[in-house]
């Protein structure tokens, strides 16, 4: 049950939802950061997403048939947000509560948030309810006005792009390799790892590359072409831990830097977090930190 501010109206979310969704978003993303990092296939693919149901798992909320917020649980990870012209009413809090009574309801041990830290009123209201903070996540960024340096492939190891055909379940082994070890995840078997992965209508197989030892792929990077905004997202960088520290990241980042531009695109950017340990592979490679958030989450009391 969710009880409301007077005067707003709630349901759960459709795909015909997509686009509104878009929008309410794209406006808290500017009035915090001053940019707009969401696109309307993040929202498609996220209700393709095996394991979440939106009749159940996800809430919007309207004043008078326009969208002011939402809220969502998939996996223990919760978002939320109210459109700035609706803030300091005690909607965030409303939608808070309500991620966490869903959390609980799906039997999670914690639930977790992550806000851009542009955002301090989203700080007071989670240290208010008793968050703690468990970590920081950037995204960085390479402009390529210049051609980037040619990669340099480790000896024994062979690069190719990635092959729809024959090499998906390769790479989520490599995948679950390699972020298995990272605190609070959960194993993602492979539907679901797809659902939020290649199965994003952006995934472009011909800019995603995979290394080699042999027949055996060993490191793995996902790209995503958004031409409309002149940028090639990089998704899941991932070397298997036999290989670690040889090199095969920094590779694969080059490769693609150098696909990228020959394309036609401006820049690369990615996210990562601290408890990847990454910022520092991506940073010698020439990316540089554009936006910082932090990851708030609560311990949930015994589930029902």
């Amino acid at each position: 049950m969710i009880q409301l501010p007077a005067g707003l109206s709630h349901r759960p979310p459709t795909a015909a939802d997509a686009a509104a969704l878009t929008e309410l978003i794209s406006s808290c993303e500017q009035n915090d950061d001053g940019v707009v990092e969401i696109d309307r296939e993040d929202l498609d693919m996220a209700f393709g997403r095996v394991g979440w149901s939106p009749s159940t798992d996800a809430v919007l909320v309207f004043d008078a048939g326009t969208l002011v917020g939402w809220g969502e649980v998939y996996r223990g990870r919760a978002e939320a947000d109210v459109r700035p012209s609706h803030r300091g009413r005690g909607l965030g809090a409303v939608l808070l509560a309500w991620t966490e009574a869903r959390a609980q309801a799906l039997r999670f041990a914690e639930v977790g948030q992550t806000k851009t830290t542009a955002n301090p009123r989203a700080r007071d209201l989670f240290v208010a309810r008793g968050y703690r903070t468990t970590g920081e996540s950037w995204i960085l960024r390479i402009e390529l006005d210049d051609p980037p340096p040619a990669a340099v492939v480790p000896e024994g190891i062979s690069i190719r792009t990635y092959d729809p055909e024959r090499d998906e379940h390769a790479v989520h082994r490599v995948a679950e390799d390699a972020f298995s070890a990272m605190r609070g995840r959960r194993p993602e078997p492979l539907d679901v790892w797809a659902s939020q992965t290649i199965a994003h209508p952006a995934f472009t197989p011909g800019l995603s590359r995979l290394a080699f030892d042999g027949e055996e792929i060993v490191g793995t990077l996902l790209a995503y072409d958004f031409p409309d905004t002149d940028e090639l997202w990089i998704g899941q960088v991932a070397t298997k831990a036999s290989h670690r520290r040889r090199g095969i990241a920094g590779a694969l980042l080059r490769t693609v830097f150098v696909a990228a531009r020959h394309i036609g695109r401006e820049r690369c950017g990615l996210s990562t977090d601290s408890w990847t340990g990454a910022r520092s592979l991506y940073e010698r490679n020439g990316m540089r930190a554009v936006r910082t958030y932090t990851r708030y989450t609560k311990v949930l009391g015994p589930t029902p």
